[in-house]
């Protein structure tokens, strides 16, 4: 979601599930707003200082540290984890696709991807061919694919407690 509207994100992705109670996350979770009018490659810098000011002033485990993104966030995802290999442990795009030609840069990552059979924004084809050129090099990733509906999957995703014993099971 982009924009300068802080609180449109407290009901949307992650802290709309968590906000509503459905599901006790044990994650710091830090969910960064993409400004209008930009992409999340552009923001690439920002979001980095962002991981490493949490890292640094939040006690967290650097061994554990994901990252989860759906659609233009997924985009994110893929972009911010091959242009930092060793923060990420795993990674979570949904809805989306990355730069084939960097996919070597995943191969120590574990990557769960999340896609619908009928996305009419975001073709299958580019999460497909994205997870297939991180399996040639012999990266860890799986792909779920929704059968039904179109691009919207976020809450169908983030609601399943599956996803986050994965992530915990985890580190570096």
């Amino acid at each position: 979601m982009r924009g300068k509207e802080l609180s449109q994100l407290s009901n949307y992705g992650l802290l709309e599930i968590i906000n509503k109670g459905k599901l006790p996350l044990p994650f710091v979770v830090a969910v960064p707003q993409c400004p209008s009018e930009s992409y999340w490659n552009m923001e690439r810098d920002a979001v980095t200082g962002l991981v490493d000011e949490l890292i640094t002033n939040h006690r967290l485990d650097p061994r554990r540290i994901y990252l989860i993104g759906y659609s233009m966030g997924g985009y994110g995802v893929w972009d911010l984890a091959i242009h930092n290999p060793k923060t990420f442990v795993a990674i979570v795009p949904l809805s989306s696709g990355g730069q084939v030609s960097k996919a070597e840069q995943l191969k120590n990552t574990a990557i769960w991807t999340f896609h619908r059979a009928r996305d009419g924004i975001v073709p299958l084809e580019q999460m497909t061919n994205m997870v297939s050129a991180v399996e040639q090099h012999q990266g860890s990733v799986s792909l779920t694919i929704y059968p039904d509906m179109g691009h919207d999957i976020l809450r169908t995703t983030l609601s399943n407690q599956e996803l986050y014993t994965w992530l915990l099971e985890q580190r570096k």
